[in-house]
């Protein structure tokens, strides 16, 4: 495996004035690039900086929620979205209480298609609670 980027600059600081005393002021610039780091995708570094700072369940959770028209369309995206994921378990939060039993015959379907959009095995079971219910940071019930 490669140097890290760190690693590059610190030797290229370290090389700067050998050069220079070797080459010249104005040829040494050419020559350091010999010793730079290659070319990196700025995408491919913040994709890796963001995996390292992101949770797996909310960047699941994030990719969910923006693609969940996608994911379950018309109706039935509006009537449950996504609210919380922890542990294999998506939290839907729905409009109406009433609806969490319309909803509840549909749940293997919204798996179904939640496995096609996410992979399978990553949402393992999908909760309806109404709307309010649930805390997106804690998912502890609220008081009422």
């Amino acid at each position: 495996m490669g140097e890290s980027r760190r690693e590059l600059f610190r030797r290229r600081r370290n090389l700067a004035p050998l050069l220079r005393e070797w080459y010249g002021r104005e040829r040494a610039s050419v020559e350091m690039t010999a010793y730079t780091a290659p070319v990196v995708n700025a995408g491919d570094v913040m994709r890796e900086l963001c995996e390292k700072l992101i949770d797996g369940d909310v960047a699941l959770f994030i990719s969910l929620n923006s693609k969940w028209r996608e994911i379950i369309p018309g109706q039935m995206a509006a009537f449950a979205s996504p609210a919380r994921f922890a542990d294999g378990v998506l939290y839907l939060e729905v409009r109406h209480s009433a609806l969490v039993r319309e909803l509840t015959p549909s749940l293997d379907l919204f798996l179904e298609r939640i496995a096609k959009a996410v992979g399978p095995g990553k949402v393992r079971e999908i909760k309806l609670v109404p709307a309010g219910s649930i805390s997106r940071a804690g998912g502890k019930r609220t008081k009422t």
